[in-house]
Parts: structure tokens; C-alpha cells; sequence
């Protein structure tokens, strides 16, 4: 079964009314916080579903389910020179590669 990692953000974060739903909803999808910030407005998710259906889970109870926006990390957005993940590199490497496969991150 393939896995993904999903970068997922919430907008305006925790000034978002619904931040409790969406903390729920993510905290559920066993949701790791990309600091030492905690889950604000983003978090990483990895997880076996595709991209639409992370949505829908994500969005579950939220008025505006487009407050929600997911982005798929490959290799390629972790490219330390031009990926628009790279600042996600080491939370990857050190936490969801060693406990799954992967197949857009090799």
C-alpha cells in the first residue's frame, strides 16, 4: 500500500474560529507539528489516502472546507536548493522514512 506525506495548512491558524476542529480532525490523523511550536496553522501527515481524501478529512466539520489547503511532499519539493518543503527536510528523514515506504520520497 503506498504512503504519501502531506504538508497541511490552515488558514490564519490558530486566529481560525475553527482551530479546534481542525486540530481534532488532524490530531486524529496522528499529525506531527513541523517546530516546537505545536500544530498552529501546519502540520505533516503521512498516510496511505490520496490528496482529496486527506482533504476531506482534514475539512471534516469546518464551515469553510477550502481553509484547508494540502500539498504533497516528493523529493523533489524537498530539494535543498529550489524545494518548496526543504525547511521540512529533517522532520521527513528522521521521522516518517524510517517508519514507512514512500515511494515519492526514495
Amino acid at each position: 500500500m503506498a504512503k504519501y506525506i502531506y504538508v497541511v495548512c490552515l488558514d490564519r491558524g490558530r486566529s481560525n474560529p475553527e482551530h479546534h476542529i481542525f486540530y481534532k480532525n488532524v490530531s486524529e490523523l496522528n499529525a506531527k507539528d513541523p517546530d516546537f511550536g505545536g500544530i498552529n496553522n501546519m502540520c505533516i501527515i503521512g498516510h496511505h489516502v490520496d490528496i482529496r481524501t486527506m482533504q476531506m478529512l482534514c475539512s471534516t466539520g469546518l464551515k469553510k472546507r477550502d481553509a484547508v489547503t494540502i500539498e504533497e511532499i516528493t523529493r523533489k519539493t524537498l530539494d535543498p536548493d529550489a524545494g518548496i518543503h526543504k525547511m521540512h527536510t529533517d522532520l521527513v528523514e528522521n521521522y516518517f522514512l524510517p517508519h514507512g515506504d514512500y515511494p515519492n520520497i526514495k
